[in-house]
């Protein structure tokens, strides 16, 4: 009996043994990459390798940091077939290695509660603005950006993450390095586990500089939200959102909004981001005379605490805030206008009033700005920001007023604008803070109003439209909202300026809005609301704490240094961006480079400790600052290649002679160069070859001295009586440019010419191509794509389109072949109506067609402009329609016929336009041209001609030959 149950207990034993073992068998496979905080994480990022960063051998993550700083980084944690369940994150302690500690000199740490880890969550994104077209350097699909941040409890035992089969999770980690850290080499490690894969360990090796960064803000980020998107968001009455009139700070309810706002201001603050609530006001009544009386007790029990510091951990009071006053409080609708007489005296009487409340409290009042007019950037919004600021200097002449309206718009908008904003009255008084939208921003003007030491002064600087200005947008290059606070130092902004930190819209999911603001998510977490910080948070605070490096260079008298990393990272913005004209910005005004940004702050660092701590390094020390240096100047520097243009002409125009078909062509090649160095260089341009047909006139240019920051334009010529024939349409003519500080630069210009041949057999207007006359160099291909894609090693759009011309005595005929993968997928619209943006026809799947017959355009608005759609739609005019225009706009009676075709993957136009509709310039043998498509499938814009940034320019067309007459066959 006795053994039975002992056999009985042995048995139990197994199975409970066994159990465990298959409840612990791990099969899963989970493979995690380390990336730093400059890496741009989508669902769709392929495992990236930067061992300055992460070492996968060896597993070990490495960071520098000075003290009083947070640095970051990202793991991505993949798996394979099978789910992985039960994910969790743990951190170690840092402890600090000293060489030759003692038992009495302790071990520091930094502890592990300083080690913030939270889980991104992805945002899709299948559409894209058209400036993100010109930016993007890779094909555009639908992609999951991760941007939202759910913070993970790593102290306690809640976590409990899990990957799909096949899926992706990916962690953010903040390290932060309180300010009484020493300095050192500090290691740890942080452990991955989960209840069905191996464990994933790695050893995080942090050094940290003899440097503590300062708590100041030598540039200030400054945003505002709305507290009724808190409410609204948050808060439920009845099932519904709930936004109360008044702020009563004894209801339920309001006192529920309010610490959901405190949560929100506290994060952001963290963040070095100091926001202020643009909508809440004090209580509007009038007394038994019907004058009008404030009641502040709330709007200072609610506002004082974060203006004072109180709110905030480290007392630090916020810099800034609205004062409650607007187009919005007091209501301009409840007194018959803004322009009347009845709002204009309430009005005043809460002007009086705020001034009253706030000179009883100045530490405050000198914190007070004006915001009047919120409204839109256009003419009319001008005159609104003048009633207004009339009426406030009537009462109060210190107080700031901040305006989102350039004082000075180009005149490409025409806008009318009143003097009080381009001239020295007193009324420009009206405005002391500028603060457009990026792409209206005007460096120059910002400057001049600026008062050193005064952040409620001269301009702020805020994202806009790229590539102006950096955007903050989910879909910005990391770099973006990170180089904002580094050209407010170098523009002498004293603040960055957010409008609308939160702009949540009704579809929170798509983590989109119309301006790509949105720096914080809504979130419910174990039913509790929780404000949820974004990706571009965390970059915004990287790129703030990057200045303050700066500042301390500056306050040592090491501005100089200071500004040749600024100038290297952040070039130029707002309308030093401008390229030909307002409406055509340059693209590369800062570094995107993650690994260059993190050379840069390296740099800094070093920089830095030599100036406080400003000993004798040893050689080795001095030659790897040298190095560091020269890297740097390599890897953010060069002289770059910013347009080229070719054009064709006769030998015989050059010398007035009248030319005939047998005329030698001249080929141009202008070349647009950009020196990003900070010093000037000697600069050789010439042709590498020609083909046996070329002969060179200028086949070398020199620039020197080459200033710094400056762009040149230089032209190479060379003659040819006879240019090869190619079956896309391009002339390919290899040029180098070499400077006294590099070694050559290889590249080959693709010039556009084609030949339009005559026929006696027109072809068949049926959107059929069966019928082409073809002839020697009749055909235009090779299209490539606009902006950034376009100054790839592979710019040629997917999506392929070839061009076929001929002529005959009365039409010019045109046909397109646009290879589409996707017939079904073509977009359009049923209507005359174009869409411009940023330069670029898009919105639908469309084809354009521009000609300068005689190459006699100066300007846009001498051009012939021809846009088909799929559907057969065709638009003619002289100009280009565009939002705003280029110049004049006239209708064209083209008189063109068109037909639309299909066929398998292709869609088709064919057209004939009579010569006539051209003009005299009809009968000259060479014109101007191009053709361009957009394609919504891939978002590809294209030309033939090879223009970077858009196609509207006479100097951006390609060349057309047409043979003469007597040679058609």
């Amino acid at each position: 009996m006795v053994n039975r149950s002992r056999e009985r207990e042995i048995a139990l034993v197994l199975v409970a043994l066994l159990l465990v073992a298959a409840g612990g068998c791990q099969t899963a496979r989970m493979t995690a990459w380390v990336v730093d905080d400059m890496v741009h994480l989508t669902d769709r990022t392929g495992p990236t390798i930067d061992l300055e960063v992460f070492d996968p051998q060896s597993k070990r993550i490495r960071l520098f940091a000075s003290a009083n700083e947070t640095v970051s980084f990202q793991i991505a944690l993949d798996a394979d077939q099978e789910k992985i369940r039960g994910v969790s994150i743990r951190f170690s302690d840092l402890t600090l290695s000293i060489p030759f500690a003692t038992k009495s000199s302790p071990i520091e740490t930094i502890d592990s509660k300083n080690l913030h880890a939270f889980n991104m969550l992805p945002i899709s994104v299948s559409s894209y603005p058209p400036w993100y077209l010109r930016l993007a350097d890779k094909p555009l699909q639908e992609e999951r950006f991760y941007d939202p941040l759910v913070p993970i409890d790593t102290a306690g035992g809640s976590q409990s993450l899990r990957i799909d089969p096949q899926g992706r999770l990916a962690l953010w980690v903040d390290v932060h390095v309180p300010p009484q850290t020493s300095p050192g080499n500090y290691t740890g490690e942080v452990r991955i586990a989960s209840d069905n894969a191996p464990p994933w360990i790695a050893k995080i090796e942090l050094k940290v500089y003899n440097i503590v960064l300062p708590d100041s803000r030598p540039v200030a980020a400054i945003g505002g939200f709305d507290h009724r998107a808190l409410f609204a968001a948050f808060v439920r009455k009845n099932g519904k959102p709930h936004i109360p009139v008044h702020l009563d700070r004894t209801r339920p309810a309001v006192r529920q909004g309010l610490a959901i706002m405190r949560e929100l201001m506290q994060l952001a603050h963290k963040h070095r981001l100091e926001l202020f609530d643009s909508q809440i006001h004090p209580i509007l009544k009038r007394d038994m005379s019907g004058q009008i009386r404030l009641d502040w007790e709330d709007y200072d029990a609610i506002v004082l605490p974060y203006l004072r510091g109180s709110a905030y951990e480290d007392r630090m009071g916020a810099p800034a805030w609205c004062m409650p006053f607007g187009e919005g409080f007091p209501d301009p609708n409840n007194y018959g206008g803004i322009d009347s007489q009845a709002y204009a005296k309430t009005a005043r009487e809460v002007l009086t009033a705020c001034r009253e409340h706030f000179s009883q409290i100045p530490e405050i009042g000198e914190k007070m700005f004006f915001w009047i007019y919120r409204g839109q950037v256009n003419s009319a919004g001008y005159s609104s920001h003048e009633r207004l600021g009339r009426i406030v200097r009537e009462v109060d002449d210190k107080t700031p007023i901040l305006s989102q309206l350039p004082p000075m718009p180009p005149q490409l908008t025409g806008w009318s604008v009143p003097k009080a904003f381009t001239k020295l009255t007193k009324l420009t008084k009206l405005t002391d803070i500028i603060a457009p939208a990026g792409q209206w921003f005007d460096p120059v003007e910002s400057q001049r109003k600026t008062r050193p030491g005064d952040s409620l002064r001269g301009g702020w600087l805020s994202p806009g439209l790229p590539p102006y200005v950096p955007s903050v947008d989910i879909i910005a290059s990391p770099a973006d909202i990170r180089a904002l606070p580094w050209f407010a130092m170098k523009y002498k902004c004293p603040a960055v300026f957010i409008p609308d930190v939160l702009n949540w819209s009704d579809d929170l999911s798509s983590g989109r809005t119309d301006s790509g603001v949105g720096l914080f998510y809504p979130s419910t977490i174990n039913g509790a609301a929780r404000i949820l910080p974004s990706v571009r948070l965390k970059r915004l605070r990287r790129g703030l704490q990057d200045v303050a490096y700066l500042w301390v260079l500056k306050e040592r008298q090491r501005m100089g240094v200071a500004l040749a990393i600024i100038n290297a990272m952040v070039r130029y913005a707002g309308l030093d961006a401008v390229g030909d004209h307002y409406l055509d910005p340059r693209l590369d005004g800062w570094i995107r480079d993650g690994a260059t940004w993190r050379l840069a702050r390296k740099i800094l660092a070093k920089e830095v400790l030599a100036v406080i701590h400003p000993t004798s390094p040893s050689n080795r020390g001095h030659l790897a600052d040298r190095i560091a240096w020269r890297r740097f100047d390599e890897t953010a520097r060069t002289v770059r290649l910013e347009q080229v243009r070719s054009r064709f002409t006769q030998a015989d125009r050059r010398t007035k002679r009248t030319q005939t078909p047998s005329s030698p062509l001249v080929m141009n090649i202008s070349l647009e160069l950009y020196n990003e160095f900070s010093r000037a260089l000697d600069v050789h341009v010439k042709f590498d070859s020609l083909d046996p047909g070329f002969n060179a006139i200028h086949g070398a240019r020199r620039i020197s001295p080459m200033l710094p920051g400056k762009r040149y334009v230089i032209e190479l010529t060379a003659e040819a009586n006879h240019l090869p024939v190619s079956s896309d349409g391009k002339i390919s003519i290899p040029v180098s440019i070499t400077t006294d500080m590099h070694r050559p630069k290889q590249f080959t210009v693709r010039a556009g010419f084609l030949r339009a041949g005559r026929t006696v057999k027109p072809p068949i207007i049926d959107g059929k191509l069966d019928d082409w006359p073809m002839r020697a160099g009749n055909t235009a291909g090779a299209f490539t794509l606009l902006g950034r894609r376009g100054q790839q090693a592979d710019p040629l759009a997917q999506r392929k389109t070839m061009v076929f011309v001929t002529i005959d005595r009365s039409n010019l005929y045109v046909a397109f072949r646009c290879n589409e993968p996707n017939i079904s997928g073509i977009f359009t619209r049923p209507n005359n109506n174009v869409r411009y943006e940023q330069l670029m026809a898009c919105g639908e799947d469309l084809v354009e067609l521009i000609f300068d017959p005689g190459q006699t355009a100066r300007k846009p608005e001498d051009l012939y402009h021809i846009v088909v759609k799929p559907n057969g739609v065709l638009v003619a005019e002289r100009g280009v329609h565009s939002d705003p225009p280029l110049g004049a706009v006239r209708s064209w009676a083209a008189g063109a016929s068109v037909a639309i075709g299909q066929q398998k993957d292709v869609w088709i136009v064919e057209m004939a336009i009579p010569l006539q509709a051209f003009g005299p310039g009809a009968k000259d043998p060479l014109w101007g041209i191009n053709f361009a498509r957009f394609a919504t499938q891939g978002s590809e814009p294209s030309n033939w001609a090879g223009a970077v940034r858009h196609i509207y320019d006479p100097r951006n067309l390609g060349t057309m030959l047409i043979i003469p007459e007597d040679r058609a066959r």
